[in-house]
């Protein structure tokens, strides 16, 4: 799902602009990033934006949906929820949070969170939400558990260390402590814990050649080589 507004001239804000129109400046310019798939450039942006001091809690709910949509680009999945959740607490009506909120939980296989978010927005979106939230339940039923891979955001054949370093900044990022707000920490346990169990399986030789032939075996019999 890409950032919303279209691509458009990033014109200067001018010296006597107020904080608001200078985020909506960054907004611009993170957009115009996003398009061109500079999704680090496009995070920058978004977080300069979402750092000015300014009151308009529907504008933030954007800035921080369009930096989930960079961050799920990234295959950075625990941020991008996080980034969703604090979306809907500003603006509970803004619809594209949950929208990438879901797709974020699709990506890392949390089934459960990701068809409690397609209930809430099938009736708004139509047959392609309610062909995920079939496929969600389908998966919760027979207890598919997350992607450790992307819950980390690391390929399939990362080494050790690659895996120990993404664990190690996520797990700080996570941490429920470092919650921005009170009412975030939730969400930030749930993917602080999505971390440690994917970082306890990956991070161990053995559990992880049973969790790679699982995974295989699973594509196989979805392939129907079963």
């Amino acid at each position: 799902t890409s950032a919303s507004a279209s691509s458009s001239t990033a014109k200067s804000p001018g010296p006597n602009a107020t904080p608001r129109q200078r985020a909506e400046h960054h907004k611009v310019k993170g957009n115009n990033e996003f398009h061109a798939k500079r999704y680090e450039a496009a995070l920058a942006q978004y977080s300069a934006g979402l750092a000015l001091d300014f009151s308009d809690d529907a504008f933030r709910a954007i800035l921080h949906a369009n930096r989930a949509a960079a961050l799920q680009a990234m295959r950075q999945y625990c941020e991008a929820v996080v980034d969703c959740c604090a979306s809907h607490l500003l603006d509970p009506k803004y619809l594209r949070a949950l929208q990438r909120r879901a797709d974020a939980y699709l990506s890392m296989g949390d089934w459960p969170n990701a068809a409690n978010d397609l209930e809430a927005l099938t009736p708004h979106m139509g047959a392609e939400c309610a062909t995920k939230l079939a496929e969600a339940r389908r998966k919760v039923k027979k207890g598919t558990t997350c992607d450790h891979y992307a819950v980390l955001g690391v390929g399939h054949e990362a080494s050790g260390s690659e895996i120990k370093q993404a664990y190690r900044q996520l797990a700080l990022k996570m941490h429920p402590d470092k919650a921005p707000k009170p009412e975030l920490r939730s969400a930030a346990e749930a993917m602080f814990k999505h971390v440690a169990q994917a970082y306890a399986t990956l991070s161990d030789a053995t559990q992880r050649k049973r969790y790679d032939s699982t995974v295989v075996m699973s594509r196989f019999r979805r392939s129907g080589g079963y």
